[in-house]
């Protein structure tokens, strides 16, 4: 068994937190999404799907927004990928801690790229009106 987990630092507050700008508005984060890549061993496989059962009866789920996909480029394992949301921190710490105690995880927070531009300028304008 191996493992190698990287979960990239988040730039805004953890879900629920408030968020102080530039400006000095608060921005309340309520739900992140994330993609998440996996990567199993062939012989690791049966394990991983013994863990997602057991995530799934103890109630440790995130709720998925686009199904697990089998990517075609491991060729002695499994490669996939989800996006799911959370805003729970302790569901966040289950999925990549039991997720990679067979697997290499690598989860990334996402956004729409509207709402991010949009989110982007109201911090940054009042940073343009300083001379920062």
């Amino acid at each position: 068994m191996w493992m190698n987990l990287e979960v990239t630092t988040l730039t805004t507050a953890p879900p629920g937190l408030r968020l102080l700008s530039a400006d000095h508005n608060e921005h309340t984060v309520n739900c992140l999404k994330f993609i998440a890549f996996l990567e199993c061993e062939s012989d690791d496989l049966d394990e991983f799907i013994e863990i997602w059962k057991r995530r799934m009866k103890a109630g440790h789920t995130v709720k998925t927004l686009f199904p697990p996909h089998t990517m075609a480029n491991t060729p002695k394992g499994y490669s996939g990928f989800t996006i799911f949301e959370t805003d729970s921190e302790e569901d966040m710490m289950h999925y990549v801690t039991e997720y990679g105690q067979v697997a290499s995880v690598q989860v990334f927070p996402i956004w729409e790229s509207q709402k991010g531009s949009e989110l982007y300028q109201k911090l940054r304008l009042p940073m343009k009106k300083s001379g920062k």
